[in-house]
């Protein structure tokens, strides 16, 4: 309320001061001016206050204007017709002006709380997806946790039975390195996402031959493609590519072990690498059930997991995103499409320099 009557009170200062200006100092009889001069106060106001503080106004600068510079100056009293005329019209256009500004300032106002809103909302649904998110990686790593350690404690307890036989103690052994690597993986995984999130995964790009990334690859999830043939082709192509070799080949081994999860046991991976002037790309084919149309748009978000996902299995939903995080940071990328005789097929690439054996050995 005081800042309204000090707003109310500074627009009739202001008035009073452009009257005494136009008519004691630079005594300006023309009518217009003066009109005009009021008017920019009236909507000055009406851009800052209320509709009733700008009428206010409105009436307080037609009375200076009919006091001060309608004849008979001096007196509240007017002669000509027109006069009258200029007057009202002054007064109208000044209550118009007012008005259409104030209702211009609610509609801003209106159309900035509308945009809090939205914002609002926007917020809370990003909240209730990061919850969400939060606890489906919860619990897939509460089961992917609890899948190995207790095998790895049914295991250790079964080594310390006297009446194994050797065969079975080896066995015994495999479960336990087995699921060892399973968790070591995911740690890796877990590792990779908060780099990828902190923006600190580094590219260091050295001179490699593709097989030496895929050999890197498939020693890295050995465990998974257990039960799997595995087809390599790298190409005849000697040529030696300029690269990141390490990141190039966690984000393959993630396709690796995402192929081996959804195709059936005993069916075959195959990858095949190929390369231009400056590309290197990499396929990797399964023969699983494909990707469903609502599962392409979001293959790769952090912690989706598509409707053939393994019942069994709970997983993480991390391995595609972190190969594109891994990928993104030397510039690289993946897609994934259906094939025509079943299955999917994903595709790295990644920009690369050559390098024949021929210019190496000169």
């Amino acid at each position: 309320m005081r800042k309204e009557a000090a707003r109310v009170a500074a627009a009739l200062l202001g008035i009073a001061l452009i009257t005494w200006i136009y008519a004691s100092w630079l005594h300006v009889t023309n009518t217009t001016t003066v009109a005009l001069s009021f008017l920019v106060v009236v909507l000055v106001t009406a851009a800052t206050s209320r509709l009733r503080d700008a009428v206010i106004v409105s009436i307080g600068a037609m009375l200076c204007l009919n006091f001060f510079f309608l004849p008979p100056v001096g007196t509240l009293t007017i002669a000509e017709p027109e006069n009258w005329v200029a007057l009202f019209v002054f007064l109208a256009v000044s209550l118009v002006a007012s008005n259409l500004s104030a209702v211009a300032r609610d509609r801003a106002a209106l159309a900035n709380e509308r945009l809090q809103l939205l914002e609002e909302r926007k917020a809370a649904e990003l909240a209730r997806k990061s919850e969400e998110m939060k606890s489906a990686l919860l619990a897939s790593l509460a089961h992917d946790l609890r899948t190995p350690l207790t095998a790895i404690r049914v295991a250790a307890t079964n080594l310390q039975a006297s009446w194994l036989s050797e065969a079975e103690r080896r066995e015994q052994s495999d479960v336990v390195l087995t699921e060892v690597a399973h968790l070591s993986r995911l740690f890796q995984n877990i590792l990779d996402m908060a780099r990828i999130d902190a923006g600190a995964v580094e590219s260091t790009r050295r001179w490699v031959h593709p097989l030496e990334i895929i050999e890197a690859a498939r020693d890295q999830v050995q465990h998974a493609l257990r039960g799997h043939v595995l087809h390599v082709d790298a190409g005849d192509d000697d040529a030696l590519m300029r690269l990141d070799p390490r990141l190039t080949a966690a984000a393959l081994s993630h396709l690796l072990e995402n192929a081996a999860q959804y195709a059936p046991s005993g069916s075959p991976i195959a990858i095949k690498a190929s390369a231009t002037a400056s590309e290197l790309t990499i396929d990797v084919r399964d023969h699983g059930p494909g990707i469903s149309a609502d599962d392409l748009p979001r293959l790769f978000d952090r912690f989706y997991r598509g409707r053939h996902a393994p019942r069994h299995n709970a997983g993480t939903g991390m391995g595609l995103s972190i190969a594109s995080g891994l990928l993104a940071a030397q510039g690289g990328r993946v897609v994934a499409e259906n094939t025509a005789g079943g299955g999917a097929v994903f595709t790295i690439a990644v920009p690369v320099e050559r390098l024949t054996e021929r210019e190496a050995a000169s």
